[in-house]
Protein backbone atom coordinates (compact mmCIF):
# COMPACT_ATOMS: atom_id res chain seq x y z
CA UNK A 1 0.00 0.00 0.00
CA UNK A 2 1.39 3.44 -0.92
CA UNK A 3 2.36 5.80 1.84
CA UNK A 4 2.77 9.57 1.97
CA UNK A 5 5.08 11.88 3.86
CA UNK A 6 5.99 15.56 3.50
CA UNK A 7 9.44 16.80 2.48
CA UNK A 8 10.86 20.05 3.85
CA UNK A 9 10.16 21.72 0.49
CA UNK A 10 6.45 21.09 0.87
CA UNK A 11 6.53 18.30 -1.69
CA UNK A 12 4.78 15.08 -0.80
CA UNK A 13 6.75 11.86 -1.04
CA UNK A 14 4.53 9.06 -2.25
CA UNK A 15 5.95 5.57 -1.68
CA UNK A 16 4.63 2.90 -4.04
CA UNK A 17 3.06 -0.32 -2.82
CA UNK A 18 5.90 -2.09 -4.65
CA UNK A 19 8.87 -0.85 -6.73
CA UNK A 20 8.10 0.09 -10.34
CA UNK A 21 10.45 -0.53 -13.27
CA UNK A 22 10.30 2.06 -16.04
CA UNK A 23 12.77 2.42 -18.92
CA UNK A 24 15.47 0.48 -17.07
CA UNK A 25 15.16 2.37 -13.77
CA UNK A 26 13.47 1.22 -10.57
CA UNK A 27 11.32 3.69 -8.67
CA UNK A 28 10.17 3.17 -5.11
CA UNK A 29 8.65 6.61 -4.57
CA UNK A 30 7.96 9.99 -6.15
CA UNK A 31 8.27 13.48 -4.78
CA UNK A 32 5.10 15.29 -5.87
CA UNK A 33 4.56 19.03 -5.46
CA UNK A 34 1.29 20.25 -6.96
CA UNK A 35 1.90 23.69 -5.43
CA UNK A 36 4.96 24.26 -7.64
CA UNK A 37 2.87 24.01 -10.80
CA UNK A 38 2.33 27.18 -12.80
CA UNK A 39 -0.38 28.15 -15.25
CA UNK A 40 2.05 27.32 -18.05
CA UNK A 41 2.53 23.82 -16.62
CA UNK A 42 -1.24 23.26 -16.68
CA UNK A 43 -1.43 24.55 -20.26
CA UNK A 44 1.41 22.21 -21.26
CA UNK A 45 -0.43 19.25 -19.73
CA UNK A 46 -3.59 20.37 -21.51
CA UNK A 47 -1.80 20.46 -24.90
CA UNK A 48 -0.25 17.03 -24.31
CA UNK A 49 -3.60 15.59 -23.30
CA UNK A 50 -5.36 17.15 -26.31
CA UNK A 51 -2.78 15.69 -28.70
CA UNK A 52 -3.31 12.26 -27.15
CA UNK A 53 -7.11 12.49 -27.04
CA UNK A 54 -7.23 13.67 -30.68
CA UNK A 55 -5.81 10.26 -31.62
CA UNK A 56 -8.51 8.49 -29.63
CA UNK A 57 -12.26 8.63 -29.98
CA UNK A 58 -14.63 9.75 -27.29
CA UNK A 59 -13.44 11.38 -24.14
CA UNK A 60 -14.95 13.07 -21.18
CA UNK A 61 -16.45 16.54 -21.26
CA UNK A 62 -14.54 17.69 -18.19
CA UNK A 63 -10.86 16.82 -18.61
CA UNK A 64 -10.15 17.43 -14.91
CA UNK A 65 -12.03 14.20 -14.18
CA UNK A 66 -10.21 12.22 -16.89
CA UNK A 67 -7.52 9.88 -15.57
CA UNK A 68 -5.37 10.33 -18.70
CA UNK A 69 -5.28 14.11 -18.11
CA UNK A 70 -4.70 13.63 -14.37
CA UNK A 71 -1.71 11.40 -15.16
CA UNK A 72 -0.11 14.32 -17.04
CA UNK A 73 -0.69 16.57 -14.02
CA UNK A 74 0.87 14.04 -11.61
CA UNK A 75 3.84 13.57 -13.95
CA UNK A 76 4.39 17.32 -14.22
CA UNK A 77 4.12 17.75 -10.43
CA UNK A 78 6.63 14.93 -9.92
CA UNK A 79 8.96 15.96 -12.76
CA UNK A 80 8.76 12.56 -14.46
CA UNK A 81 7.57 11.20 -17.81
CA UNK A 82 3.86 10.41 -17.94
CA UNK A 83 4.79 6.86 -18.99
CA UNK A 84 6.07 6.21 -15.46
CA UNK A 85 2.74 7.25 -13.98
CA UNK A 86 0.92 4.97 -16.42
CA UNK A 87 3.22 2.08 -15.49
CA UNK A 88 2.28 2.26 -11.81
CA UNK A 89 0.24 -0.49 -10.19
CA UNK A 90 -3.47 0.31 -10.46
CA UNK A 91 -3.81 1.14 -6.76
CA UNK A 92 -0.96 3.69 -6.82
CA UNK A 93 -2.13 5.12 -10.17
CA UNK A 94 -5.65 5.60 -8.82
CA UNK A 95 -4.51 7.23 -5.58
CA UNK A 96 -2.23 9.67 -7.38
CA UNK A 97 -4.74 10.59 -10.07
CA UNK A 98 -7.37 11.19 -7.40
CA UNK A 99 -4.94 13.58 -5.71
CA UNK A 100 -4.53 15.39 -9.03
CA UNK A 101 -8.30 15.58 -9.43
CA UNK A 102 -8.66 17.09 -5.95
CA UNK A 103 -5.95 19.61 -6.79
CA UNK A 104 -7.58 20.55 -10.10
CA UNK A 105 -11.12 20.87 -8.78
CA UNK A 106 -10.42 22.86 -5.61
Amino acid sequence: MGTKELEETGAEVYTFARPVNFEGDTFESLSIDFDKLTGEDILTCDRQYQMESARQSGGELIKETNKAYQAYIVAKAAGVHVGLIRALPAKDFTKLTLQAQSFLLL
